[in-house]
């Protein structure tokens, strides 16, 4: 049976969508699978502390405790899995932004807070605190730049230590992707998919060297596409990457994959396909749009005269259910302001 925590956190998710960014995407789309995130854990904890956790319970908690104005920066997900026999949270924050937030550890404390906030809430009987072991995902061009302990944010406590044990004090562990060079990256304990997310998470910003990195991720993208396996994780790769490097054509891009990996030819379309027909979606539905608010204006003028500038920035400003509705009053309508009314 789901307990109260999963269900009133999952009440007070927000909805996410595209919005959200392509990063978040990616990165939720890759590590939301549980054997993924495992591999993710065995890479940044020590190993020692790995050998007592049972990997194979580890499960997805689907709940967000990111504050709605850092929602265009950060990403979060939450695991429970059992340490020595006791449950346990791994916590994942991932920093999308290029420059990390200088008072990321005052934001991390903020969020194990609320996780075991609630937590109590659904077992208001408990005396203790479980484990909640915070992990952070950077893949900004310059690096982690900023403090990595609470302690560092505090002022004037490097001229007190004999406060140090008072102050509350935490070290964050960091995954700096952009310090991650490509053989350390293949190294690590994880399928094919999660290594190319992170790569291209990593180098996607800058095209040109994730372009000239191919070659490198050739075995890990030749086991994407191999045949009988499902292509939605190459989909979602080649997605993010036309997404994200914006200055480069989709042909320069899809040229030099085929030029190294041939077997890919056939995969790349798909992701492309999908990305013109929603363009030409878009392409069509604004140009309904814009075709309804010069209707709208025409029509408004022939029956009432010049519109003032208020009036024109209504119609500009209008949604698509606005204009429609202004459309159906102006012929019943019988003054101007009666088509805006309501």
């Amino acid at each position: 049976m789901e307990s109260c925590f999963l269900r009133n956190r999952r009440r007070r998710r927000p909805i996410r969508g595209a919005a959200m960014g392509d990063h978040d995407t990616l990165f939720k789309r890759t590590f939301s699978v549980p054997r993924h995130a495992a591999g993710l854990i065995r890479t940044m904890l020590p190993a020692a502390l790995v050998a007592r956790m049972d990997l194979s319970r580890l499960e997805l908690i689907p709940a967000s405790f990111v504050d709605p104005e850092f929602r265009h920066r950060h990403a979060d997900l939450l695991y429970r899995v059992p340490i020595d026999g006791k449950m346990a949270f791994i916590y994942f924050l991932v920093e999308h932004q290029s420059e990390p937030h200088a008072l990321m550890a005052f934001r991390l404390l903020t969020y194990i807070q609320r996780i075991w906030a609630a937590i109590l809430r659904d077992e208001p009987k408990r005396k203790t605190l479980p484990i909640v072991v915070p992990i952070v995902v950077h893949h900004g061009r310059g690096g982690w730049t900023e403090p990595r302990t609470l302690h560092e944010l505090v002022e004037g406590l490097d001229d007190m230590p004999e406060l140090g044990a008072v102050v509350p004090n935490f070290e964050m562990i960091i995954d700096d992707l952009v310090h991650v060079d490509d053989p350390a990256l293949l190294a690590r304990p994880l399928e094919a998919f999660p290594k190319v997310a992170l790569w291209v998470l990593r180098d996607a910003r800058t095209i040109e060297a994730l372009l000239e990195r191919v070659g490198a991720w050739r075995e890990e993208i030749e086991k994407l596409v191999a045949p009988g396996r499902d292509s939605a994780d190459f989909d979602t790769v080649v997605r993010y990457i036309i997404r994200v490097a914006k200055d480069v054509s989709f042909e320069t891009i899809r040229d030099r994959f085929i030029e190294v990996i041939p077997e890919v030819e056939a995969a790349m379309a798909s992701p492309a396909e999908q990305l013109i027909q929603r363009g030409m979606e878009k392409g069509r539905e604004e140009g309904r749009q814009e075709a309804n608010r010069t209707m709208l204006a025409r029509l408004l003028q022939l029956r009432f005269g010049v519109l003032g500038s208020g009036v024109e920035a209504r119609i500009a400003e209008g949604s698509p259910g606005e204009l429609e509705g202004w459309l159906e009053r102006v012929i019943t309508a019988e003054t101007l302001d009666g088509i805006f009314a309501g």
